[in-house]
């Protein structure tokens, strides 16, 4: 499986941990916040950009996921298998996520966050996946030739094809 592999992007959200059902509980303990949502939205456009800045995305959504990810989600056994794998070969991994609040992601599912070489969303880098931009600039924080790197995702539309548009390699995890 890691034959010629140097580094692991691993997605985070769906991929690290089962997220079935979460989205419906999600709107289970957010509909009284859905007015925030729409002030904020008023306020300040409808684009990606605004969700990943508005207050009701950082102070009510993002930690209401956290909590709800620790409350009710489990870890994926064959990603930990991989990442122990990858640990004992020393390969770099790197967590890659479509939202914010890595670390605290990893806590919660009690995933020691200081095994990987790199953690980042794509707010950080600009642009959701797909994106061979963003790619391109985790790559480069990541010291990493794409040949020689395996993108680990849950999606093929997005994570397989990130993998894609920088010519990596990709596994997909169900």
């Amino acid at each position: 499986m890691l034959n010629g592999v140097k580094n692991v992007v691993l997605d985070l959200d769906g991929t690290l941990y089962n997220k079935r059902g979460l989205a419906r509980r999600m709107v289970r303990r957010l509909w009284w916040s859905l007015p925030l949502l729409a002030v904020d939205r008023l306020a300040h456009g409808r684009c990606w950009r605004w969700v990943v800045r508005t207050r009701w995305y950082r102070r009510i959504y993002l930690p209401t996921m956290v909590r709800m990810i620790g409350e009710g989600c489990s870890v994926r056994e064959e990603v930990l298998r991989l990442i122990s794998e990858c640990r004992r070969k020393q390969i770099p991994m790197a967590v890659y996520s479509d939202y914010a609040f890595v670390p605290e992601k990893l806590r919660v599912l009690g995933i020691d966050a200081r095994q990987f070489a790199l953690l980042i969303d794509s707010p950080t880098l600009g642009a959701r996946k797909p994106s061979r931009e963003a790619a391109m600039k985790l790559l480069s924080m990541l010291h990493a030739e794409p040949d020689t790197t395996l993108f680990v995702g849950d999606r093929e539309d997005t994570d397989g094809e990130t993998a894609r548009l920088v010519g990596a390699k990709f596994m997909l995890v169900n």
